[in-house]
């Protein structure tokens, strides 16, 4: 009877080391969070909306080194209507990437939108890195 017990007892403390590691392992394959300002578009580099202009109207994803900033920008192309948003999921470094995950968010079912096509983007402002800019 004791074996048995010892065993259960053994197995359930295997099984909590490994959960536990496991969850680590997770939050450690996401990385460090990184700082970061949303620009309006009043207040982004006149030569990186130029680069902007003519690709909102596909998705598209860029970066722009002003030489003190680094500038990252997601669109997602021509939606139907306005009252579209994009969200940042998050901006991390992970290894020798500058991650960042963005979402598009859609109106609200009350929410009364222009009947005509809208192009959603957004501008993000950072510290300059030499690292990788990965768009997941």
């Amino acid at each position: 009877m004791k074996k048995r017990w010892m065993a259960g007892c053994l197995g359930l403390l295997l099984l909590l080391i490994l959960t536990g590691c496991e969850t680590v392992t997770e939050e450690a394959a996401k990385g460090k969070d990184w700082e970061y300002t949303v620009v309006p578009e009043r207040d982004c580099p006149e030569d990186f909306k130029k680069e902007i202009e003519p690709k909102k109207i596909n998705k598209f994803q860029m970066t722009y080194d002003d030489g003190e900033f680094l500038y990252i920008a997601v669109g997602y192309g021509e939606q139907e209507t306005g009252g579209f948003s994009i969200k940042i999921q998050g901006l991390y470094e992970k290894g020798e990437s500058l991650c960042i995950e963005t979402s598009l968010v859609g109106p609200e079912e009350d929410t009364i939108v222009k009947n005509k096509p809208s192009y959603p983007y957004i501008v993000i402002k950072t510290e300059k890195t030499e690292k990788t800019v990965e768009f997941l």
